[in-house]
C-alpha cells in the first residue's frame, strides 16, 4: 500500500501520514539547531540573519523536494 506523504494546497505541502509529519518536524527541528549554531558565532542580529537565510533556503528546498516526490499527483 503506498500513501502519499504529503497533501498538496496551492505551492504549499502538508502532512498527511506520520513519515510526513516526521520530514516536518525534522526539518524544523534542523532549521533551530541551526540557527543556534549560527548565533553563537555570530556578532551581530545582520550576521546571524545573513548566514542563516542561506541554509534555511537549502532546508525548505530539501523538504519540498521530498514532498514532491512523495506526495499523489494532483488530479486534472
Amino acid at each position: 500500500m503506498n500513501l502519499p506523504w504529503f497533501k498538496r494546497i496551492g505551492i504549499f505541502f502538508i502532512p498527511v501520514s506520520i513519515m510526513g509529519w516526521f520530514v516536518m518536524i525534522g526539518g524544523i527541528a534542523y532549521s533551530v539547531y541551526v540557527f543556534i549554531d549560527i548565533d553563537k558565532g555570530s556578532h551581530s542580529v545582520s550576521d546571524t540573519l545573513i548566514k542563516f537565510v542561506f541554509n534555511f533556503l537549502i532546508i525548505c528546498a530539501v523538504y519540498s523536494l521530498i514532498a514532491y516526490l512523495t506526495s499523489k499527483a494532483p488530479r486534472d
